[in-house]
């Protein structure tokens, strides 16, 4: 997250008005999945599903800053790998274009996918891309659900719905599984990130010399990837079904005030390589899961300060051809004997806030850095140069304290506006191992450095359990729930954005370690890992976002014909505006607009490029929900395609398909 509150009123604000609200109390347990079945090979599995809401959920990232989605410009998916080892419990990889993994839909996943697949919560993974322009209020404690978008609290409808989407993606993958091979690489990915707070990093006493002088080379640019092919009955052969890939950096290309739902540079990332496989093998339900790693203080490298879809989209097709490289380099690398092994380990740290000497703080405080934002690319107003406030501001008496340099906000009254049991503290820590790589997922935003002590500390446990010692370990961050950042106890000490934002103190990054460490290592020697209570209750505020709309009366109209635009950051476009039944109706998650041509006006064709349909599923068709119902119950929607191909000789027309009994409508043709 790069914003917060608007200064202590506003914290104050917000926290009167969220005690105004209903609660809602929602229990969840520990369910015994489905015996698994005797395998003699490796299997494995994908599932994909389009997660993109309705109109009017806030956005999560750029709290008080964000907006309300009116639509998406790039859909948002879940994508999952399932994985079965010949001896072992399966893994479920889920990644969402979401901010973050959430500890409470983690735990409703586990429960609703229990009676039909043979996965446990240990075994699944909710990861996120950790886009800043996507909906928010799914986070497992009050404090995120009211405080880490524009506006708080868990509307029940969007909760199920997502839920209950993920879900069918987890059950597609388990029911997809065919005997499969795995492999893992690594590759470094420069030119797309820069060091946010080069100061903190050089505070570090290992800081490298050379990466301390640039921005540009003081970042994680290690690029991971799981490359998966199963099974294909037909040939015989094994086919690319899916991968995982690990990258570093912020979701905030596009800044706080679009209003559109998208991933980020993710989307392109990701569906670069679904499309390179559907065109080289055909491979049309491949599934491309791309996951944060250690982006806490590495954001995307704009020429100044990001400008949007124009700075994503190069970003992310750069990345996107970065993952083509190096899914195709792992080709001869691919093995059905890989070692497949989880470990899951929930710690409350209000409980246990201490290991090996190592003490973390209780209660955890916000600092008075996080209501300044970030200055590289994401000030708040007037509160980011205030002498108190502003980004390195930090005690330099009364430092004696468990949270040291951190100056806290509305003190000696924060626990009144913020209370304890409103914060995370109960932390999921987990392990999975895939060949020789283990991902680290952790609930936090874990900067380069605190990232690398992590991965080391796991690598001393593990080699002392008995892995092998090329064993490579990956934080992901972002993971199973959202904790705020892990900065080093060097980095928290300048008290920027990042070390304000790590709530539990400046050894919140040694004791994160320690608890990884001995996760890592009890899983080298004692294999597979379940230590959770049997059920949580979350005690949530309730909010409604999802609105009730009067059924409609009229047929879907034309409201402005296609005419040229020019959208933020100079990307070329058209228009066209209709209406349509209202946004519960017009079920954003499945495909609604798309470009056909003609070459005389008459013969109508999909467009494609490179092989690919032009449609909303792309990188340049957005469609947003435009004002409210017309007289005639009906919505008005404007479609844009951006970016669109110069062919002087070719008629262009938007296509909508049908909708609760609305036929098919096209737009009128265009050149």
């Amino acid at each position: 997250m790069n914003r917060w509150i608007p200064g202590a009123v506003m914290v104050l604000a917000a926290w009167i008005a969220a005690g105004c609200g209903s609660t809602i109390n929602l229990q969840v347990r520990k369910a015994t999945p489905l015996p698994s079945e005797r395998n003699t090979t490796l299997l494995a599995g994908v599932g994909k599903a389009d997660i993109t809401p309705r109109p009017g959920m806030p956005t999560a990232g750029y709290a008080t800053n964000g907006n309300f989605g009116m639509g998406f410009r790039t859909r948002l998916y879940a994508r999952v790998i399932y994985l079965k080892p010949v001896n072992g419990k399966p893994v479920a990889l889920v990644q969402c274009d979401l901010l973050a993994g959430s500890e409470l839909v983690h735990r409703r996943l586990a429960e609703l996918v229990a009676q039909t697949t043979d996965l446990d919560v240990g075994g699944i993974m909710m990861s996120a891309t950790h886009t800043h322009s996507g909906p928010g209020n799914l986070l497992g404690s009050d404090f995120y659900v009211k405080h880490a978008a524009n506006a708080g609290g868990l509307d029940p409808k969007f909760f199920d719905f997502v839920t209950g989407r993920i879900a069918q993606a987890i059950i597609d993958a388990y029911n997809d599984r065919r005997p499969a091979k795995i492999a893992t690489g690594s590759a470094e990915a420069y030119g797309f990130t820069r060091n946010r707070s080069i100061s903190a990093y050089r505070a570090n006493k290992n800081a490298d010399p050379e990466k301390a002088k640039d921005i540009h080379k003081a970042v994680n640019a290690e690029m991971h990837m799981v490359r998966v092919d199963c099974l294909d009955e037909k040939s015989g052969a094994y086919k690319p079904a899916g991968a995982l890939t690990s990258f570093s950096i912020h979701g905030t290309s596009v800044p706080s005030r679009n209003t559109l739902y998208n991933a980020d540079v993710f989307a392109y990332m990701e569906r670069e390589l679904e499309r390179e496989m559907a065109r080289k093998h055909g491979a049309t339900r491949f599934v491309h899961a791309v996951v944060n790693g250690t982006h806490g203080d590495n954001a995307p490298d704009c020429s100044g300060d990001c400008q949007g879809y124009k700075d994503s989209r190069r970003l992310g097709l750069g990345l996107g051809r970065k993952t083509i490289e190096l899914f195709d380099s792992l080709a001869g690398d691919l093995s059905a004997e890989a070692v497949v092994r989880t470990a899951l380990r929930e710690i409350d740290h209000y409980r246990t806030n201490a290991i090996d000497g190592i003490a973390i703080c209780d209660p955890p405080r916000v600092g008075n850095t996080v209501l300044a934002g970030v200055i590289d690319g994401a000030p708040t107003p007037i509160l980011n140069w205030l002498p108190f406030i502003k980004e390195g501001s930090r005690r330099w008496i009364f430092t004696g304290g468990c949270q040291g340099n951190k100056r806290i906000v509305a003190w000696p009254f924060q626990s009144l506006i913020l209370p304890r049991n409103e914060f995370p503290h109960v932390i999921t820590y987990q392990a999975i191992q895939l060949g020789n790589i283990v991902l680290l997922p952790l609930p936090f935003e874990v900067t380069m450095e605190s990232g690398r002590r992590i991965a080391e500390a796991c690598r001393k446990s593990a080699h002392e359990g008995g892995m092998d010692a090329d064993t490579r370990f990956v934080v992901v961050s972002v993971s199973n729930g959202y904790t705020g950042y892990c900065t080093t106890p060097e980095e928290y000490g300048e008290q920027r954005y990042e070390g304000g934002h790590t709530l539990y103190g400046p050894n919140t990054n040694p004791f994160i370690a320690e608890q990884a460490a001995k996760l890592v290592g009890d899983m080298a020697q004692k294999g597979e890992i379940r230590d959770l209570v049997e059920e949580r209750t979350f005690k949530l505020t309730l909010k409604t976002f999802y609105r009730d709309y009067d059924a409609p009366k009229g047929r879907r109209a034309a409201v402005a014909e296609p005419s040229r635009c020019r959208a933020e950051g100079g990307e070329e476009c058209w228009s066209f505006r209709w209406a349509d039944v209202p946004p519960p109706l017009i079920e954003f998650h499945r495909r609604l607009v798309s470009i056909e041509y003609s070459e005389d006006g008459a013969n109508w064709i999909p467009l494609e490029e490179r092989g690919i349909r032009v449609d909303d599923d792309g990188y340049d068709l957005s469609v947003a929900f435009t004002s409210d119902i017309t007289d005639t119950k009906l919505g008005v929607y404007e479609t844009r395609w951006y970016n669109p191909e110069r062919n002087e000789g070719r008629w262009h027309r938007f296509r909508i398909e049908p909708r609760q009994e609305q036929e098919v409508f096209f737009s009128k043709a265009f050149r």
